[in-house]
Protein backbone atom coordinates (compact mmCIF):
# COMPACT_ATOMS: atom_id res chain seq x y z
CA UNK A 1 0.00 0.00 0.00
CA UNK A 2 1.20 3.56 -0.68
CA UNK A 3 1.64 5.96 1.59
CA UNK A 4 2.60 9.49 2.31
CA UNK A 5 2.89 11.59 5.40
CA UNK A 6 2.36 14.95 6.19
CA UNK A 7 3.04 16.43 2.47
CA UNK A 8 2.39 20.18 2.02
CA UNK A 9 -0.82 21.12 0.56
CA UNK A 10 -3.63 23.38 -0.34
CA UNK A 11 -7.70 22.39 -0.90
CA UNK A 12 -8.16 23.61 -4.07
CA UNK A 13 -11.42 21.95 -4.84
CA UNK A 14 -14.31 19.70 -3.11
CA UNK A 15 -17.74 17.72 -3.87
CA UNK A 16 -19.95 15.37 -2.16
CA UNK A 17 -18.86 11.38 -2.63
CA UNK A 18 -20.57 8.55 -1.41
CA UNK A 19 -22.32 8.92 2.03
CA UNK A 20 -20.73 11.60 4.19
CA UNK A 21 -17.55 11.42 1.91
CA UNK A 22 -15.68 14.21 -0.07
CA UNK A 23 -13.86 14.01 -3.47
CA UNK A 24 -11.03 16.17 -2.42
CA UNK A 25 -8.61 17.83 -4.93
CA UNK A 26 -5.24 19.31 -3.69
CA UNK A 27 -2.30 21.15 -4.93
CA UNK A 28 0.49 19.65 -2.97
CA UNK A 29 4.23 20.78 -3.08
CA UNK A 30 6.09 17.11 -3.74
CA UNK A 31 2.95 15.43 -5.39
CA UNK A 32 1.28 18.04 -7.95
CA UNK A 33 -2.81 17.86 -8.17
CA UNK A 34 -3.92 15.04 -6.08
CA UNK A 35 -7.57 13.69 -5.59
CA UNK A 36 -7.99 12.33 -2.88
CA UNK A 37 -11.26 10.52 -0.73
CA UNK A 38 -12.35 12.08 2.50
CA UNK A 39 -14.17 9.38 4.74
CA UNK A 40 -16.61 10.88 6.59
CA UNK A 41 -14.79 14.33 6.18
CA UNK A 42 -18.24 16.10 5.98
CA UNK A 43 -19.38 15.28 9.67
CA UNK A 44 -16.05 16.13 11.07
CA UNK A 45 -16.38 19.06 14.01
CA UNK A 46 -13.13 20.56 12.41
CA UNK A 47 -13.71 21.07 8.33
CA UNK A 48 -10.76 21.12 6.26
CA UNK A 49 -10.69 24.55 4.37
CA UNK A 50 -9.34 25.91 1.11
CA UNK A 51 -6.69 28.45 1.09
CA UNK A 52 -4.98 27.36 3.87
CA UNK A 53 -1.61 25.76 4.22
CA UNK A 54 -2.20 22.35 5.51
CA UNK A 55 0.08 18.91 5.76
CA UNK A 56 -1.98 15.89 4.41
CA UNK A 57 -1.28 12.07 5.15
CA UNK A 58 -3.45 9.66 2.60
CA UNK A 59 -2.52 6.10 1.59
CA UNK A 60 -4.16 3.49 -0.76
CA UNK A 61 -3.67 0.98 -3.08
CA UNK A 62 -5.84 2.03 -6.13
CA UNK A 63 -5.52 5.43 -8.40
CA UNK A 64 -8.10 6.70 -6.12
CA UNK A 65 -6.48 7.11 -2.26
CA UNK A 66 -7.81 8.16 0.97
CA UNK A 67 -6.83 11.27 3.00
CA UNK A 68 -5.78 9.27 6.65
CA UNK A 69 -5.06 12.80 8.42
CA UNK A 70 -4.93 16.36 7.86
CA UNK A 71 -3.57 19.41 9.75
CA UNK A 72 -3.65 23.07 9.35
CA UNK A 73 0.00 24.85 9.51
CA UNK A 74 -1.27 28.46 8.85
CA UNK A 75 -2.96 31.15 10.83
CA UNK A 76 -6.25 31.78 10.16
CA UNK A 77 -7.43 32.65 7.00
CA UNK A 78 -10.99 33.88 5.83
CA UNK A 79 -11.23 35.27 2.23
CA UNK A 80 -14.34 36.87 1.49
CA UNK A 81 -16.16 38.76 -1.35
CA UNK A 82 -14.17 39.62 -4.51
CA UNK A 83 -10.92 38.47 -3.11
CA UNK A 84 -12.84 34.97 -2.98
CA UNK A 85 -13.82 35.14 -6.38
CA UNK A 86 -10.19 35.50 -7.69
CA UNK A 87 -8.99 32.75 -5.80
CA UNK A 88 -11.59 30.19 -7.21
CA UNK A 89 -10.60 31.85 -10.14
CA UNK A 90 -6.99 30.69 -9.66
CA UNK A 91 -8.19 27.10 -8.16
CA UNK A 92 -10.14 26.49 -10.95
CA UNK A 93 -6.68 27.40 -13.20
CA UNK A 94 -5.01 25.36 -11.45
CA UNK A 95 -7.35 22.26 -11.88
CA UNK A 96 -7.84 22.83 -15.28
CA UNK A 97 -4.24 23.42 -16.26
CA UNK A 98 -1.71 21.04 -14.03
CA UNK A 99 -2.02 17.15 -14.62
CA UNK A 100 -2.61 15.20 -11.86
CA UNK A 101 0.93 13.74 -10.09
CA UNK A 102 3.18 16.66 -11.88
CA UNK A 103 4.92 18.37 -9.12
CA UNK A 104 5.18 22.37 -9.69
CA UNK A 105 7.27 22.98 -6.35
CA UNK A 106 7.52 26.94 -7.78
CA UNK A 107 3.48 26.75 -8.67
CA UNK A 108 3.20 26.16 -5.34
CA UNK A 109 5.40 28.16 -3.82
CA UNK A 110 3.14 31.32 -6.19
CA UNK A 111 -0.33 29.97 -4.98
CA UNK A 112 0.99 30.31 -1.24
CA UNK A 113 2.16 34.07 -1.72
CA UNK A 114 -1.16 34.66 -4.06
CA UNK A 115 -3.86 33.41 -1.01
CA UNK A 116 -1.31 34.97 2.02
CA UNK A 117 -1.17 38.70 0.21
CA UNK A 118 -4.90 38.69 -0.75
CA UNK A 119 -6.53 39.50 2.84
CA UNK A 120 -3.74 42.41 2.83
CA UNK A 121 -4.25 44.40 -0.67
CA UNK A 122 -6.98 46.56 -1.74
CA UNK A 123 -9.21 45.78 -5.00
CA UNK A 124 -7.22 47.29 -7.39
CA UNK A 125 -3.81 45.36 -6.30
CA UNK A 126 -5.67 42.26 -5.58
CA UNK A 127 -6.37 42.30 -9.07
CA UNK A 128 -2.77 43.56 -10.20
CA UNK A 129 -1.24 40.27 -7.50
CA UNK A 130 -3.55 38.01 -9.94
CA UNK A 131 -2.21 38.86 -12.94
CA UNK A 132 1.42 38.84 -11.84
CA UNK A 133 -0.19 34.89 -11.01
CA UNK A 134 -1.39 34.45 -14.40
CA UNK A 135 2.00 34.92 -15.84
CA UNK A 136 4.16 33.29 -14.13
CA UNK A 137 2.14 30.37 -14.10
CA UNK A 138 2.63 30.79 -17.53
CA UNK A 139 5.79 30.97 -17.43
CA UNK A 140 6.31 28.09 -15.04
CA UNK A 141 3.93 25.75 -17.61
CA UNK A 142 6.16 27.04 -20.53
CA UNK A 143 4.87 29.47 -22.09
CA UNK A 144 6.43 32.74 -21.12
CA UNK A 145 7.24 35.90 -22.64
CA UNK A 146 9.67 38.28 -22.69
CA UNK A 147 9.15 41.80 -21.57
CA UNK A 148 12.61 43.18 -21.82
CA UNK A 149 12.86 43.23 -25.75
CA UNK A 150 10.25 43.85 -28.36
CA UNK A 151 9.66 41.49 -31.83
CA UNK A 152 12.48 43.27 -33.68
CA UNK A 153 14.96 43.03 -30.60
CA UNK A 154 14.70 46.42 -29.25
CA UNK A 155 14.40 46.96 -25.87
CA UNK A 156 10.97 47.56 -24.60
CA UNK A 157 10.52 51.66 -23.63
CA UNK A 158 7.75 52.78 -20.94
CA UNK A 159 6.81 55.86 -22.77
CA UNK A 160 5.72 53.77 -25.80
CA UNK A 161 2.88 51.42 -26.83
CA UNK A 162 2.70 47.94 -27.69
CA UNK A 163 0.19 45.00 -29.37
CA UNK A 164 0.86 41.59 -28.56
CA UNK A 165 1.69 39.08 -31.47
CA UNK A 166 0.67 35.69 -30.57
CA UNK A 167 4.21 33.53 -30.64
CA UNK A 168 5.90 36.66 -31.24
CA UNK A 169 5.80 38.73 -28.71
CA UNK A 170 5.13 42.42 -28.37
CA UNK A 171 5.37 45.27 -31.46
CA UNK A 172 5.60 49.03 -30.90
CA UNK A 173 2.25 50.71 -31.89
CA UNK A 174 1.30 54.26 -31.72
CA UNK A 175 -2.66 52.93 -31.08
CA UNK A 176 -1.22 49.46 -29.36
CA UNK A 177 -3.12 49.00 -25.94
CA UNK A 178 -0.39 47.89 -23.88
CA UNK A 179 2.18 50.49 -22.28
CA UNK A 180 6.00 49.93 -22.16
CA UNK A 181 5.49 50.94 -18.40
CA UNK A 182 3.50 47.81 -17.92
CA UNK A 183 5.69 45.49 -19.72
CA UNK A 184 8.06 46.58 -17.49
CA UNK A 185 5.93 45.87 -13.96
CA UNK A 186 5.51 42.67 -15.80
CA UNK A 187 9.16 42.18 -16.33
CA UNK A 188 10.13 43.23 -12.71
CA UNK A 189 7.03 41.10 -10.61
CA UNK A 190 6.55 44.54 -9.14
CA UNK A 191 4.46 44.48 -6.09
CA UNK A 192 4.79 47.78 -5.28
CA UNK A 193 3.51 50.01 -8.19
CA UNK A 194 0.06 49.03 -8.96
CA UNK A 195 -0.97 49.68 -12.91
CA UNK A 196 -3.93 52.35 -13.26
CA UNK A 197 -7.52 50.19 -14.26
CA UNK A 198 -6.90 50.77 -18.13
CA UNK A 199 -3.86 49.18 -18.08
CA UNK A 200 -5.28 46.58 -15.56
CA UNK A 201 -7.62 45.80 -17.93
CA UNK A 202 -5.19 45.60 -20.97
CA UNK A 203 -3.28 43.22 -18.52
CA UNK A 204 -6.08 40.94 -18.29
CA UNK A 205 -6.55 40.83 -22.07
CA UNK A 206 -3.46 40.05 -22.84
CA UNK A 207 -3.16 37.17 -20.17
CA UNK A 208 -6.40 36.35 -20.83
CA UNK A 209 -5.55 35.67 -24.83
CA UNK A 210 -3.04 33.75 -23.88
CA UNK A 211 -4.76 31.23 -21.22
CA UNK A 212 -7.47 30.26 -23.85
CA UNK A 213 -5.03 28.76 -26.02
CA UNK A 214 -4.63 26.48 -23.10
CA UNK A 215 -7.52 26.38 -22.04
CA UNK A 216 -9.53 25.68 -25.11
CA UNK A 217 -13.55 25.92 -25.98
CA UNK A 218 -14.25 24.87 -22.27
CA UNK A 219 -15.10 28.11 -20.54
CA UNK A 220 -14.10 28.66 -16.64
CA UNK A 221 -17.17 28.70 -14.83
CA UNK A 222 -15.68 31.11 -12.20
CA UNK A 223 -15.26 33.61 -15.09
CA UNK A 224 -18.56 34.13 -14.50
CA UNK A 225 -19.07 35.75 -11.45
CA UNK A 226 -16.11 38.59 -12.20
CA UNK A 227 -17.17 42.05 -12.53
CA UNK A 228 -17.19 42.77 -16.66
CA UNK A 229 -14.90 46.23 -15.58
CA UNK A 230 -12.25 43.57 -14.74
Amino acid sequence: MARVELTPAFLIHRRAYKDNSLLLDFLTLDHGRIRLIGRGVRQAKANIQMFQHLRISYAGKGELKTLTHWEVEDVPRQIKGEALILCLYVNELITRLIHEHDPHPQIFELYQQFVTQMNDSDQQHQYWLLRIFENNLLSELGYGLDYAVDVDGDLIQTDKNYSYQPQLGFSQQADGKISGNLLNLLLSECLDTTPNKQQLKACRNLNRQRLNVLLGNKPLKSRELFFTKN
